[in-house]
């Protein structure tokens, strides 16, 4: 008989308010139909909404972003909760602060648009000018931001599960295309015994993170089971591994400087031993694209994952005709 599994525990989350800037690590971490609460909910174009992202201004993961609640926020002299943007390194630039909740008159005196990324549009309101002069100062080009709507839904394009298993279709509000993301700390120790000098998990700005399996185990799961920890009074939360995440250059962007690596990237790393899905042969890959099977529950750092299912992923990808009207 062979040694028995370790417990596979959450060791820390992530969530990224605005599509390609800097991270927030939380100890904790509501499940909506988009992934985690405010995750990716906020997106930054130019002028025609077109998207950017660190593909083409890496500087963008120094847009470090807060989430502010009410108390905090009333000890700041807000009258409500905010979502907070400092620039890293650079004190002397005030924070931008937008409404986390704006109310519905707000948001109906704000410009509605409708921005696409890769394959589907998500429809959102255009935060104003001086949003778009704080970020086009920072950037040397003009730029907005865009706040996601819910009139529409942008459905995953890679391996959806099936509608008859989840409480919602499968969509993300402006992520590329799965709502949630799981990796193991094993597989970025992995990847790190390659490589001269090691990376951090942020350079793949995962959204969960888990302990206590080896290395790409994730690579096998199809359901996990996220049960409360000892100090967690919440619901278990079922949540779907759909496939393996391709990964493009970004992930040579360093999270600090926001200058992209050049010695040793970690693409080139991965690309040496990584292209392990037969739909991508030419891609690395590294972590695991996820859906949530329900909603509502909290995950939370030291909940345990219990592996419910396991199989083979292969990467097929299905471009919808169009954003599905809600």
């Amino acid at each position: 008989m062979g040694a028995p599994e370790s417990v596979v525990v959450v060791s820390q989350l992530y969530l990224y308010p605005v599509k390609s800037c800097g991270g927030v690590a939380a100890p904790q971490a509501l499940v909506t139909k988009y992934g985690f609460l405010h995750d990716r909910f906020w997106v930054i174009t130019d002028d025609e909404y077109k998207f950017i992202t660190q593909r083409e201004e890496s500087r963008l993961v120094l847009i470090q972003p807060r989430i502010v609640d009410t108390d905090e926020a009333a000890a700041l002299g807000e009258l409500r909760p905010f979502l907070g943007l400092t620039i890293k390194g650079d004190p002397i630039v005030p924070e931008l602060r937008v409404a986390l909740y704006p109310t519905n008159q707000e948001l109906q005196k704000l410009k509605q648009c409708s921005v696409k990324v890769w394959a589907t549009h998500g429809n959102g309101y255009d935060l104003g000018d001086e949003v778009a002069t704080w970020l086009s100062a920072f950037l040397g080009r003009p730029a907005r931001m865009v706040r996601r709507a819910t009139t529409n839904m942008r459905p995953m394009c890679v391996n959806a599960p099936s509608v008859a298993v989840v409480e919602e279709p499968a969509q993300s509000a402006y992520a590329d295309d799965a709502p949630m993301s799981i990796v193991s700390e094993a597989s970025l120790a992995d990847v790190n015994a390659k490589r001269t000098t090691p990376v951090d998990i942020r350079h793949f700005r995962p959204n969960i993170v888990v302990t206590g399996c080896s290395p790409f185990a994730e690579e096998t799961w199809t359901e996990v089971l996220v049960q409360p920890g000892p100090n967690h009074a919440a619901s278990p939360t079922r949540i779907l591994v759909t496939s393996r995440c391709t990964r493009c250059t970004m992930v040579n962007n360093n999270p600090d400087t926001g200058i992209p690596l050049t010695d040793q990237p970690p693409l080139k790393t991965l690309m040496s031993y990584r292209r392990v899905d037969p739909g991508a042969k030419y891609q690395g890959c590294f972590s695991m694209n996820c859906a949530p099977a329900t909603l509502g529950q909290t995950l939370a750092v030291g909940d345990t994952v219990q592996i419910v299912a396991t199989g083979k992923h292969h990467r097929k990808k299905v471009v919808p005709q169009q954003a599905h009207p809600l």
